[in-house]
């Protein structure tokens, strides 16, 4: 449960501004701001004491007035790949995964953004979850210190999906914050190619994401058209593929940028020729490229994964079309980690399963 101090805003629920404004509300002049950030992301701080560099009465004040969460994994689990999949439980007793992925020189880390997910896309596993609630700036950064502190030296944790748990910009506020302090020069520094926001399709808030940060944009697809599409992803019925289009047409990128479409492949569903050719007349014109992912089961799911053959005939009807089109291949699947098997339950529940 929340203790005694959770009335007092986190110091990463701020803003760099923020941040700032709480400092110079103590007395202090506005450079121990920048001390103060480098703390939180560069040094990873866990509590006003490790901010060595502030003077003690300074720490002081700072915890009178504020509080710093820090979030360690309750729960980590790995691979046969060695991806591993970390349960976090939060102080109002949920839970969220995210899930630490090594490459050949680098980590990648897929983010959640909620406890659950409202969107109730038909092969998901949070889905089954429903939605609880939208996690704060804190939790959502709190994740990325936990992994980065996790990744290996040799392979350090370099790129950032919002694939996770739940829909980004059903919690676009406390995400762009969290996105202030991953790629500000304050923050952590990343590269704003090696972040990546990913939409079910919030027509509605899309270009408020383009406008308020540089972080690549992935939307989830699926279906190439209305009908299926509105079986797959409810929200179609709300923002269909036209609207999405037209939308997606005017989202701002840099020339060498493109937007990627997420395509997870089901197993005789949408996975045939004529569901590439509609999806590749649907991406002309549009600066784009597609991930392809074949179906990841999980306990509950009413569709089963494609057969190798189909994947690669499906790709191929996509690049036959000049289509960049790559095949993304799944990790950590033995421990339900891969794309659209996270379900953390309750704290202290089994996840997963």
């Amino acid at each position: 449960m929340p203790g005694p101090n959770h009335n007092k805003p986190d110091l990463r629920d701020l803003t760099a501004e923020g941040v700032q404004d709480l400092l110079v509300g103590l007395g202090e002049k506005p450079f121990r701001a920048r001390q103060v950030l480098q703390w939180l992301y560069k040094h990873g701080a866990r509590d006003f004491g490790q901010m060595s560099s502030l003077g003690k009465d300074l720490r002081a004040r700072l915890a009178s007035v504020a509080r710093l969460q820090d979030l360690e994994p309750a729960q980590v689990q790995t691979a046969a790949d060695g991806t591993r999949k970390m349960l976090f439980n939060l102080a109002d007793g949920s839970a969220v995964e995210s899930v630490l992925i090594p490459e050949a020189e680098h980590s990648t880390l897929c983010v959640s953004s909620q406890v659950g997910c409202r969107r109730a896309c038909a092969f998901c596993a949070t889905a089954g979850l429903g939605f609880r609630r939208n996690l704060s700036p804190a939790e959502v950064l709190g994740q990325v210190l936990a992994a980065r502190r996790l990744a290996e030296a040799d392979k350090p944790l370099t790129n950032l999906v919002f694939m996770g748990m739940g829909e980004p910009l059903d919690n676009l506020d406390n995400l762009l914050i969290a996105l202030q302090h991953i790629l500000g020069d304050h923050g952590l520094q990343m590269s704003q190619r090696k972040v990546t926001v990913s939409t079910a399709g919030r027509v509605d808030r899309l270009a408020a994401l383009g406008r308020a940060t540089p972080a690549a944009l992935a939307v989830s697809f699926n279906a190439p058209n209305d009908a299926l599409r509105d079986e797959l992803m409810p929200i179609n019925r709300k923002w269909n593929l036209a609207a999405l289009k037209k939308t997606l047409m005017a989202y701002p990128l840099k020339p060498t940028r493109r937007i990627t479409l997420e395509y997870v492949l089901l197993g005789g569903v949408n996975d045939r020729a004529e569901h590439a050719a509609q999806l590749a007349a649907w991406t002309k014109g549009l600066k784009c490229k597609v991930n392809l992912i074949a179906f990841n089961p999980h306990p509950g799911a009413a569709f089963s994964a494609p057969e190798p053959a189909t994947v690669q005939a499906f790709q191929q009807e996509l690049i036959d079309r000049h289509i960049t089109a790559l095949l993304r291949q799944s990790r950590g699947a033995d421990i339900d980690a891969a794309c659209g098997q996270l379900a953390a339950k309750e704290a202290g529940e089994e996840t997963g399963s």
